[in-house]
């Protein structure tokens, strides 16, 4: 199975922490570096830096459920894999102006 080139890039902005440590005296370096990662993904979060999306919210993909995209939402858009109205790639808001919420481009 391939897996998607967006899912080997490492994540600047969503955190899964790394298995803890069996030896107790390697528990201050674990937590420091956690510590240190949680705080690079805030820092990202902050500066709203968004990761390009291959799939787009709201599909279903081997019977999961993705996140429903909600109003305010914004997504960048990798526009090979997920190109909202076929525009390419760019930044993207979920955005409701006429009673029918869609993806429009930002930029």
């Amino acid at each position: 199975m391939a897996v998607a080139s967006s899912k080997i890039i490492k994540s600047v902005v969503r955190y899964n922490p790394n298995p803890a440590p069996i030896q107790v005296d390697q528990l201050p370096d674990y937590l420091f570096n956690e510590l240190n990662r949680l705080g690079e993904i805030i820092f990202n979060q902050n500066l709203l830096r968004l990761e390009p999306t291959a799939v787009a919210p709201g599909t279903t993909t081997i019977g999961v459920l993705k996140d429903k995209p909600r109003v305010g939402d914004i997504r960048y858009a990798d526009g090979t894999n997920w190109s909202p109205g076929g525009t390419g790639e760019g930044i993207y808001a979920y955005l409701d102006k006429s009673g029918s919420p869609d993806w429009v481009k930002l930029g």
